[in-house]
C-alpha cells in the first residue's frame, strides 16, 4: 500500500495547538480538501473526477477564446499576433511550409520536429479534407485560409483529447487527491499556451507513462514513453534518470528495480523504432533534419540564460558547449542526488528535476515548455506557494516575449538592450531553479522515526522503489 507522509518540518492539524495558526490554517485545508477532493467515497470520488475534466473543458474553452483575434477570414486581413498573444506555430507552419497547398512533412517540407509529431499534423491535414479543406498545389490564398482554419480547429479538438488524457494520467497517480488533477486542469499555462504547438501529445504521453511507471506497469510506460520520446526529445531525459533507481543499495538487493526498468526502457526503444522507421526508410533527410536542427546548427535562442546573456552583450564563446556542460553537470548533481538521498526520491520528483535540468541549460527556453513541467511540479510539489511562484513568473514571461517580438521598447532608457525581455528571463529560470531546490530539499529530508502517516492512494506494492509513493511527502496543495 502507497503511503504519504505529512511534511514532518510542519505541524498536523491533529497535532498543532487548537487555536492556532498552523492549526486553523490545516482546518481550512482539510475542508477545502473534503469539498474537492478527499477521500468521500465512491460516489464523492467519481464527482471529484468530473470536476477535474470539467475545468479541463473550462481551461480549453479559455485557451480557445485567446485564440480568436487571429482568426483571418480573408487574406487581407492581417491580425496582430504578437500583440494580441495568441501566435501559434501550428498555422504558422501551415501557412510558411506549404501544408496548405498539400505539402507533407519530412517528404515534401522540412519538419522539424520528431516523426510523431509529424504524423499528428498529418492526420490533421488529412482529417481537415474530409470538413472541406482542399490541399492542393492550385488553391487561391482564399482557400488556403479556409484551408489553416479548418486545419487549426482539427488541431485544437486533437490537442483538447490529450489534454483530457493528461488531467487522467494525474488522477491515476493520486487517485484519492484529484485536487492535483484540478491544479492542473485549471492552470493559466493551459489558457496562454495550450495552442501555441503540438506539445500537449508528448506531455500527455509522458504522463501516462508516468502513470504507468508507478502503477508497476514496466512494459506499459516503456510503450508511452517510446512514443512520447518519438513526439519530443525531452522525455528522454526521464528515462534516463530513472536508471539510477537501480544502483541504489536498497534496490541492488532484490535487483527487481532493475529489472523493470530494463523491460521498460526496451519497450521504449522498439517503440521508438517502429515509429521512426517508415520516415527514416523512405525519406531519411527529411527525418534527420529535426536532429541537425536542433543540434548541429541551433545556437542562443528565446527564453534561454544564454540568449539573455547575448542581449547584455556578454561573450562566453560557444553557447552550445555551454548549454551541454551546464546539463551534464545537472544530471551529474541529480544522479548523486537519486543515489545518496536517504529515502529513494518518487518518480515525480525524479521526472521533475530531470525535465528542469533539461530546460535550464538549454539552448532555447520556448513559453509552451511550460506545459513540461506543469504537471511533474504539481505532483513534485504541491504547494500552494511553489505553484503560485511557477505560475506568476511563467505569465510574466508570457506578456514580455510577445512584446519582445512585437517589436515594443523594453530597453528601459538603455541604448539597445531590452532589459525588460532580459529581467522576464531571468525572473522565469530563477524561479525553475527556486523550486527546483524545494524539491532537492525535500528529496534530501530526513524521515523522523515518529511521524503521523495518511494513504494516498491504493496502488500495490511495487519493486519499482520510485512508486512507493507517487506525489510529494505532503498534504496536497499546503501553503508552504
Amino acid at each position: 500500500m502507497a503511503n504519504l507522509t505529512t511534511n514532518p518540518s510542519r505541524p498536523s492539524a491533529r497535532w498543532a495547538r487548537p487555536g492556532s495558526r498552523e492549526w486553523l490554517a490545516d482546518k481550512a485545508r482539510m475542508m477545502l480538501t473534503r469539498r474537492l477532493s478527499g477521500p468521500m467515497g465512491s460516489h464523492g470520488a467519481r464527482m471529484s473526477h468530473a470536476w477535474a475534466y470539467a475545468l479541463a473543458t473550462l481551461s480549453w474553452v479559455v485557451c480557445m477564446l485567446r485564440q480568436s483575434p487571429c482568426r483571418q477570414s480573408v487574406p487581407t486581413d492581417s491580425p496582430n499576433r504578437f500583440g494580441w498573444m495568441c501566435y501559434s506555430d501550428i498555422t504558422a507552419l501551415f501557412f510558411s511550409r506549404g501544408q496548405g497547398t498539400g505539402s507533407v512533412p519530412y517528404f515534401s517540407m522540412s519538419w522539424e520536429y520528431p516523426v510523431l509529431t509529424g504524423y499528428f499534423a498529418t492526420l490533421a491535414s488529412g482529417i481537415s479534407q474530409i470538413f472541406g479543406a482542399m490541399l492542393n498545389p492550385s488553391a487561391d490564398g482564399q482557400q488556403v485560409l479556409n484551408n489553416a482554419n479548418i486545419y487549426f480547429a482539427v488541431n485544437a479538438v486533437g490537442l483538447f483529447l490529450c489534454l483530457l488524457w493528461l488531467v487522467a494520467s494525474v488522477l491515476k497517480i493520486a487517485p484519492n487527491y484529484p485536487i492535483l488533477a484540478m491544479a492542473v486542469a485549471i492552470s493559466p499555462a493551459i489558457w496562454t499556451t495550450g495552442l501555441i504547438n503540438w506539445d500537449l501529445l508528448v506531455v500527455s504521453l509522458t504522463l501516462a507513462g508516468l502513470a504507468s511507471w508507478v502503477r508497476d506497469k514496466p512494459i506499459t510506460a516503456g510503450l508511452w514513453w517510446g512514443l512520447a520520446i518519438a513526439s519530443k526529445f525531452y522525455p528522454l531525459v526521464i528515462v534516463g534518470a530513472l536508471a539510477v533507481l537501480c544502483v541504489r543499495p536498497d534496490a541492488w538487493r532484490t535487483r527487481a528495480t532493475l529489472k523493470s526498468w530494463l523491460k521498460m526502457a526496451g519497450v521504449a526503444l522498439v517503440t521508438w523504432v517502429v515509429v521512426n522507421l517508415p520516415v527514416m526508410v523512405t525519406s531519411l533527410t527529411g527525418w534527420e533534419y529535426f536532429y541537425s536542427f536542433n543540434y548541429a546548427s541551433r545556437g542562443a535562442d528565446l527564453g534561454s540564460i544564454w540568449y539573455a546573456l547575448t542581449l547584455t552583450g556578454i561573450n562566453l564563446g560557444s553557447a552550445s558547449i555551454w548549454s551541454r556542460v551546464i546539463m551534464i553537470a545537472g544530471y551529474v548533481g541529480l544522479a548523486l542526488l537519486i543515489y545518496f538521498a536517504p529515502k529513494t526520491p518518487t518518480a515525480a520528483q525524479i521526472a521533475y528535476l530531470a525535465v528542469t535540468v533539461m530546460i535550464v541549460g538549454n539552448l532555447v527556453y520556448s513559453p509552451q515548455y511550460v506545459l513540461w513541467v506543469l504537471p511533474l511540479i504539481v505532483l513534485a510539489r504541491p504547494k500552494v506557494l511553489d505553484l503560485s511562484i511557477f505560475t506568476a513568473s511563467e505569465l510574466i514571461y508570457f506578456v514580455v516575449i510577445w512584446m519582445y517580438l512585437r517589436g515594443a521598447n523594453l530597453t528601459l532608457g538603455a541604448p539597445s538592450t531590452p532589459w525588460i525581455y532580459v529581467l522576464a528571463i531571468l525572473i522565469r529560470i530563477a524561479a525553475t531553479i527556486w523550486v527546483m531546490s524545494r524539491v532537492v530539499r525535500d528529496c534530501l529530508a530526513k524521515q523522523p522515526p515518529a511521524q503521523r502517516v495518511e494513504e494516498v492512494s491504493a496502488l500495490p506494492a511495487s519493486p519499482v522503489l520510485a512508486s512507493a509513493s507517487p506525489v510529494s511527502a505532503s498534504p496536497p496543495l499546503a501553503v508552504s
